[in-house]
């Protein structure tokens, strides 16, 4: 039975990967990788999704802020909402969303998306220099609190290439890495290590 079931599981791979390749036009081996990275990135929203649903569950215990509330108070209920996450996901650590294929798969679309326009990783280093913003003094951590100052304006073209999220999470460049931002936190919720490369690899 076993024996069974597992020439089915075999045969059920082959069928997709077949077909993918049919779609994309590609030999069986580049579609699974093609299936690989789709399933990575989905999971990537999937699990932005679950920290979004966790984040609203814990926002609406806490008390409601107005938006012309005076300055203290808003730094207050941001403290009290960090707070309130770091509780609820003491042990996080990097990678809990952006998992492997996904971070292979954002990698090549930023990597990609540069070139296209035209741009290299020097150029997005030079971005941040012109904004007076040294990130070499900066470490960065998640559970940790944002600094905004570091925090570069994203190129709009990069944005288009990455997965979407929930509106309670923002992408932000830091160096070559790329943070996950809970903004009404300010709080760090993962980071993807070297998301820019260093401009060595071409892509077609």
């Amino acid at each position: 039975m076993t024996g069974y079931l597992g020439r089915n599981a075999n045969l059920r791979a082959s069928i997709t990967a077949l077909a993918l390749a049919l779609v994309f036009g590609e030999v069986p081996g580049h579609a699974q990788s093609r299936l690989a990275e789709a399933d990575g990135i989905l999971q990537f929203q999937r699990a932005a999704d679950i920290y979004a649903f966790l984040h609203r569950r814990l926002e609406r215990r806490l008390p409601a802020v107005e938006v012309n509330a005076n300055p203290d108070t808003i730094r207050i209920a941001i403290a009290a909402m960090a707070a309130a996450i770091r509780q609820a996901r003491p042990d996080a650590q990097p990678g809990e969303l952006f998992n492997p294929a996904a971070a292979g798969t954002i990698r090549h679309r930023i990597a990609r998306a540069l070139q296209s326009r035209g741009y290299t990783p020097a150029d997005v280093r030079a971005a941040e220099q012109a904004g007076g913003v040294d990130t070499s003094a900066v470490t960065l951590h998640v559970n940790g609190s944002f600094p905004w100052l570091v925090g570069t304006a994203m190129f709009p073209f990069i944005i288009e290439v990455l997965p979407p999220l929930p509106p309670e999470l923002q992408y932000r460049l830091v160096g070559r890495d790329l943070v996950l931002i809970d903004v009404h936190a300010s709080l760090i919720v993962d980071i993807l290590p070297l998301a820019v490369g260093d401009g060595s690899t071409t892509y077609n």
